[in-house]
């Protein structure tokens, strides 16, 4: 079933690709500009039409003008008028007005009662008009006459009047109105077929095979084939798959690094868990060492302790970072979380003199976080601050917490009095082990700290440091970010 399913979504998809909606478009608007073309067309070929017959018209007086007692022979009249396809006709030249009617139309009162009542006077029509009357000849009934009034091309100067029957104009215009759609359907398949296949070789081809490597490549992005290889155009196609391979190569390399040290980081856990085995049974012989009366222990029995707490803090902190994931958010108060962060950093930070862990956050500072994350970014951050001012000649070390709140947003900033961040862990700040800020420091504090930020979607940054301190700024949104898609 699921197979039936994915191809029938396969087929949908192919209904709406781009190479079908390109020919689609293409026979559109290639009918239209037919369109555009065939109206003025039929309209000009009704114009034509009418004019001929206005010249035949004029060629019939002149017959009678020429022949003797301007009479010729009543079957050579009837064939006249037939070959001209009129009924009757009215010169007016020099004053005078000659009518000819067709023998059997009884003085032209055989179609008075059938008779278009608005003649065509084709020397006024205007492009539009003549459009009009076109389309309402090809629907018009065709047992009806027409009146026309034009001049004839070989003499301008005359006028002439010609009745005529609209069923042969009909027929007439069909034809070539037929004609032309078929011309046209012609010319729509070859000129769409040729812009089709043209754009489709050019263009849609190459995006085809850049969409179906993007999809191969991230179905299976450490398969070696399904990297791109550039075709070479020059073109902004070929700068396309050339970015293209190059972001996979990237990407292909970030990959290969993530999975080494994912490898590596499951094996620096268990290192880490027998580690803390051996230490804590090294902490409990350092306890025994530190009891001992000879001098020379009791000397250096406490800088055992001292570098075996170090070790134990850098255990914990190799395997808390990567565990920044926010589970449930809550609605929290930010000065309760800096409360509780100060008194746990009192008890990690005792020295001489005293570091001051002060807390200007107002109390009705609320926002949505996870409660426990929250509290170990802050943790980490501040705690760095205090290792910074513990190997500082400050006489009066502190660490102050400050927040502001906007409509959207919690600024958080965290400030010391120490003497500033070197520019060498400026360099690599954020970076695990690269940006310790003390001698013998795993750089894991502002990594965790800027991992658990991040994980809220918020940001850090270094805002300030100089001779007269350090500020990080927090920034954390009020809600819980929600997805867009």
């Amino acid at each position: 079933m699921a197979g039936i399913g994915t191809s029938i979504n396969y087929l949908v998809e192919r209904r709406h690709n781009l190479p079908a909606r390109l020919l689609a478009l293409t026979v559109v608007f290639i009918i239209i500009a037919e369109i555009v073309v065939f109206v003025p067309s039929v309209a000009k070929f009704r114009y034509d039409y009418l004019q001929e017959r206005i010249e035949r018209a004029y060629l019939i007086s002149v017959s009678f003008q020429i022949a003797p007692d301007n009479m010729i022979e009543p079957e050579t009249v009837r064939t006249l008028f037939e070959t001209a396809e009129i009924i009757g006709v009215r010169i007016d030249a020099g004053g005078r007005s000659q009518l000819i009617l067709a023998p059997g139309s009884e003085d032209g009162r055989e179609g008075d009662e059938e008779m278009d009542r608005k003649p065509v006077d084709l020397r006024e029509a205007s492009p539009l008009q003549l459009i009009g009357d076109a389309l309402g000849n090809m629907v018009s009934p065709s047992n009806m006459y027409l009146m026309v009034q034009g001049a004839p091309p070989s003499a301008p100067g005359m006028t002439v009047d010609i009745v005529i029957e609209k069923a042969p104009l009909r027929e007439a215009l069909w034809r070539y109105a037929i004609g032309i759609l078929g011309l046209s359907i012609v010319i729509c398949i070859i000129v769409a077929g040729a812009i089709y296949f043209t754009i489709l070789f050019i263009f849609v081809r190459p995006m085809v095979k850049l969409t179906a490597n993007m999809a191969r490549f991230q179905r299976k992005p450490e398969d070696e084939g399904a990297m791109m290889r550039p075709s070479g155009r020059r073109d902004e196609i070929g700068q396309a798959e050339r970015v293209l391979a190059d972001m996979q190569a990237e990407l292909r390399s970030a990959l290969r690094q993530k999975s080494r040290l994912a490898t590596l980081g499951e094996g620096m856990s268990k290192i880490n868990h027998d580690l803390r085995n051996v230490l804590a049974s090294a902490m409990l012989m350092s306890d025994r060492l530190s009891r001992s009366e000879d001098p020379q222990v009791k000397r250096l029995a406490p800088r055992l302790i001292k570098a075996l707490d170090r070790a134990v803090v850098m255990c914990q902190a190799t395997l808390d970072y990567g565990r920044a994931e926010v589970k449930e958010r809550e609605r929290v108060n930010l000065f309760d979380i800096v409360e509780e962060t100060s008194d746990a950093l009192k008890i990690f930070t005792e020295g001489e003199p005293p570091i001051q862990f002060i807390n200007e956050v107002s109390p009705r500072v609320e926002l949505m976080a996870d409660r426990t994350q929250l509290f170990r970014g802050l943790f980490n951050l501040a705690r760095n601050s205090a290792e910074a001012l513990a190997t500082s000649d400050q006489p009066a070390p502190r660490v102050t917490f400050s927040a502001e709140r906007t409509d959207r947003l919690v600024i958080i900033d965290v400030q010391d009095n120490g003497p500033g961040l070197p520019p060498a862990a400026r360099e690599h700040l954020f970076v695990p082990f690269k940006g310790s800020v003390r001698q013998g420091g795993s750089g894991l504090g502002l990594a965790i700290a800027a991992e658990t930020v991040r994980a809220h979607g918020g940001d850090i940054v270094l805002h300030e440091t100089g001779p007269a301190g350090t500020i990080f700024r927090i920034t954390l949104p009020l809600q819980a970010p929600t997805s867009l898609g």
